[in-house]
This record gives C-alpha cells, structure tokens and sequence, in this order.
C-alpha cells in the first residue's frame, strides 16, 4: 500500500487531487483540507502529486526530487508536433550501419512514458540486432505464413483455420499464397522481406491475459518511432511477424521470452539507405457528430 499523506498547513483546498483521481477516490475534501482517506485504493499514476500547485501531498512512491517542475517551454509546438506526424515514414531500405545500443536504451526509457491501462506499466522490450538471430525471426515468420497459407488452401481443415484466424484473415492468406512463396524465394536468395535488412529488431512484450496490452505496446511503440526521427534512425512496424507469432510455438521459442508474456508489437529500425524530401497527401477521415440509428 502506497503511503500519502497532505500536509494540511500547505493544502490550498484547491481540490485538484481530489479532481483527478477519479477513478481511485484516494482523496478526500474536508473542513482541514484534502485528506488521502484510501491509499491502498491508489493506481500509483502520480497525478495527485503533479497536479498539486504547493506540493502538499508526500506520497512515498513520487518523491518531489524525482518529480521535475513542468516549464511552459518544455512542451512542443503545435507546428513541430505536426511535423513529426507528417515526416515520419515507414522505413524499407537500411544502411549496413550499426545503431549503438545506448541509443536503443534511450529508446526504450522514451517508450516508458506512452501512457498504460491502470497505469500497469508492464510493457518490456527485447531487441535484437545480431543477424543471424534476426534472420531466424525472419525465416519462422515466412514458414508460419507458408504453413497457414496451405491450410487456408485444403478443404478439409479450411473450417477449422477460419475459425482459428477467422473468415477474413484466412480468406487472406488463401489469396496471399504468390505473394508468401515469393518471399520464401526471397529469403533463401539472401533477401530479408520481413524486417529489410534492419540492424534492429525491437519486440515489446507484455504478461498473457492482459486485455490493454496490445494498446499499451501500440501506444509506447509509436512514441519511439517518432523520437527515432530524432535520432536520424527509420522504422517500420512489422504486421507479418506480429500475426504468425503467437500462433508459431518454434517461433516463440525462437524469441525466447520470459514465462507468461507474450508479443504484442515489433518494429524495425535503422539509418535509412534513403532521405526523402516531400511530404505526400493523405485521404481526410471523415468524422461524423453524434451519429443516430435509422
């Protein structure tokens, strides 16, 4: 249990602990001031002690010292955030260049500050960049696709795949099978067509059963990807490990990951072979208001 206590000489009485915690109801306003009336009920997201305008609140797992003060130009513009959304690319084609490991450790601690369901911050990372470990994750990806694009083909356990990946997934992988053979003539001929080459391979991975943690890696994944740009370092999220992994046991022991997680995104990145100087359109989602049946 999370020990928090309000100093009441400091307490304002502004009710901002009591206004954020909204969903712990660990505070309580009262004639002396707020009051941490159920600790044991906290989440540990800290918000009590970041929104606390005269730092009342003691809170044993948010020290003041490692709470830095938001300054009003810390936080970027409205024009740089739009350029990092726009910039950014899918990466296909690396240098045969190294990325340090500190900077993937930089990375990963960027990653931490996605945001988490209950604040669980269980998201972990592996990573790999030894390739042949990478091309091992690449051959298990296309033979598992291989595998479930000839049982989407026979008739006989065609019933039994959709009910595995479903109707539209195995419909998919029926129609991919040119597609998937190509890339097992690619690999055997040198060629990476998962992961192109990359010098990195990043898996965040999160305990099984956890319904958020697919959002959580989602989430913390995307974050990396733009500071990557940062860095001068491309990316590329890969969908086709992502969808055979966790229905390849060989594939998952290939990742060799601790008991009860499990794989929930993995991306690729490196220094880019290619810089590209426009910025091309996008279709404007249409957005509709309080939409109403019939």
């Amino acid at each position: 249990m999370a020990a928090i206590t309000v100093d009441p000489k400091a307490c304002v009485r502004c009710g901002g602990c009591v206004d954020v915690c909204v969903s712990a109801h660990v505070f309580e306003m009262t004639d002396a001031g707020s009051n941490a009336v159920r600790p044991d009920a906290c989440w540990g997201c800290g918000h009590c002690v970041s929104v606390c305008p005269v730092d009342a609140i003691d809170h044993d797992l948010f020290p003041l010292e490692d709470c830095p003060i938001i300054e009003a130009g810390d936080m970027p513009s409205r024009d740089m955030l739009r350029a990092a959304f726009r910039f950014r690319r899918s990466i296909r084609t690396f240098q045969a260049k190294p990325v340090p490991r500190d900077i993937v450790r930089e990375l990963v601690s960027i990653g931490r500050w996605a945001p988490t369901a209950t604040n669980n911050q269980a998201l972990d990372w592996i990573a790999f960049d030894e390739r042949a470990r990478i091309g091992e994750l690449a051959d298990g990806t296309v033979q598992g696709m291989l595998r479930f694009a000839k049982l989407a083909g026979n008739p006989f356990v065609r019933p039994f795949v959709r009910m595995a990946v479903g109707q539209q997934t195995a419909r998919r992988l029926r129609s991919s099978g040119p597609l998937i053979e190509k890339m097992s003539d690619a690999l055997a001929n040198g060629i990476d067509p998962i992961f192109y080459h990359a010098p990195v391979v990043l898996i965040g991975h999160a305990q099984k059963g956890n319904l958020f943690g697919r959002d959580d890696a989602v989430y913390a994944m995307y974050n990396m990807m733009l500071a990557c740009e940062t860095y001068g370092l491309g990316t590329c999220q890969i969908g086709f490990f992502q969808a055979v992994v966790s229905r390849s046991p060989k594939l998952l022991r290939t990742l060799a990951l601790p008991d009860g997680r499990v794989p929930q995104v993995a991306f690729a990145l490196g220094y880019p072979a290619r810089s590209y100087r426009r910025v091309p359109p996008r279709r404007t989602p249409d957005l509709t208001w309080n939409p109403r049946l019939g």
